[in-house]
């Protein structure tokens, strides 16, 4: 990608020495979600808010269902709902909510999980209303677009070293009114970026925060595997279906939803090693998905040649970092703290993450010492509250698998 308005004044050739490092006042490492809301909470504060992320500023041209079995799409997500609540936070933030034509409504969903039987709920009972089902590249380049329009920058690159710069003349922090904190280096190659705050959007790498020392904190093994798949029988195969699908299966749970592409995204969550077995025999996916008897009915029955991908993985399992912010910088979404898909909260929890870390800074550049420790304190009380609900949650499926792998650790008894 060509250098943007924000960033053109540090690519202009022939020049015989580096330019002079840009100075802002915030720097994101990271462009998804809870990196993109930060930056457009912080520009329209009026603060010089730069995102940088190695990805493409606009989503490459989206696949439909006939794309054959190749590869997964570089840029599929498996994150890709939003509940009703959503539309709040959207009102909230000054931000657009998902454009109708790129994405479409979940109404309910189905679920088998306390019992064998599929348990219907309807989301138009619910105050939030329905929710959304996302094209997520569409989406998180909507809302990068969001924070550039708001006056935040862009660097397409990679954070790869940050170094504290200002200290007071005891080797103390110095106050928020100071000269830069950070010189941030980056994987282009390109002039440094000097910045009063750090962000850490990165995702559950949380590349910044852990090389300022931070840990990570795992809650839970949980490994998912995914593909899309094309289905042209069974109730999926409608184009008005508008349903998340939950199936609880003695090596895990399944999850499906029809996309807005027409494509079926289908997942096992399951321990490390089941994983390992089925990504070592592939069709073994197929097998588990056919042996689970909704999601199979609902599928059509579809064998391995549904697959539009390869069958991917990726980790699922909730984590934290053991310190959420330090001096000069604080770690927002799934940097922070991720949360078990199973949750279905995970998109709209990072998003509200991000705004506070925006807000937080903001005032802690303001002159404001207890905002970002505020903050910290808030994420700490949402994830007591989180790890009891998904506690309670998976118990009350743990009862009738007992004795298996996945299950064994979840009845609420250990």
């Amino acid at each position: 990608m060509s250098a943007t308005p924000t960033d053109a004044a540090d690519a202009r050739p022939g020049r015989p020495a580096a330019p002079a490092a840009r100075v802002v006042d915030v720097l994101i490492a990271g462009g998804g979600p809870a990196g993109a809301v930060a930056a457009h909470a912080l520009a329209m504060a009026g603060r010089r808010a730069m995102i940088a992320d190695p990805g493409r500023l606009r989503p490459a041209p989206a696949g439909g269902v006939s794309g054959g079995a190749g590869g997964a799409p570089a840029e599929l997500k498996i994150g890709e709902a939003l509940p009703g609540a959503a539309a709040g936070f959207f009102r909230a933030a000054g931000l657009p909510p998902p454009d109708p034509d790129r994405h479409t409504r979940v109404r309910g969903s189905w679920s088998a999980w306390a019992s064998g039987e599929l348990e219907a709920t309807d989301f138009l009972r619910s105050p939030d209303g329905p929710g959304w089902r996302l094209d997520r590249p569409a989406f998180d380049a909507a809302l990068r677009e969001a924070a550039i329009d708001a006056g935040a920058g862009w660097r397409r690159a990679r954070v790869v070293k940050v170094d504290r710069l200002v200290t007071d003349s005891t080797g103390r922090d110095a106050g928020p009114d100071t000269a830069p904190l950070w010189r941030v280096d980056f994987s282009d190659g390109g002039p440094p970026v000097l910045a009063r705050w750090l962000i850490d959007a990165t995702g559950r790498r949380a590349a910044v925060a852990r090389q300022l020392g931070a840990g990570r904190l795992r809650d839970d093994r949980l490994i998912a595997i995914f593909a899309r798949l094309c289905i042209t029988d069974g109730p999926m195969a409608d184009p008005g279906f508008d349903r998340t699908v939950i199936e609880a299966v003695p090596e895990g749970w399944w999850y499906a939803a029809r996309l807005p592409s027409g494509a079926v995204m289908a997942a096992l969550h399951t321990t490390p090693a089941t994983a390992a077995r089925i990504l070592a025999d592939r069709p073994r996916w197929h097998a588990a998905r056919l042996a689970a008897p909704h999601l199979a009915r609902l599928t059509g029955h579809a064998d391995a040649g549904a697959a539009l991908d390869q069958i991917a993985a990726c980790d699922a399992g909730g984590t934290a970092l053991d310190r959420l912010a330090g001096p000069g910088w604080i770690a927002a979404g799934d940097a922070g703290q991720a949360w078990d898909p199973l949750s279905a909260q995970g998109l709209l929890s990072a998003m509200h993450a991000g705004r506070q870390a925006a807000r937080a800074v903001d005032a802690a550049l303001g002159g404001d010492t207890n905002a970002v420790a505020q903050v910290v304190a808030a994420q700490a009380r949402l994830r007591a509250v989180y790890l009891s609900r998904l506690a309670a949650y998976y118990a009350q499926a743990a009862g009738r698998f007992a004795g298996t792998e996945f299950w064994a650790g979840r009845s609420g008894q250990g």
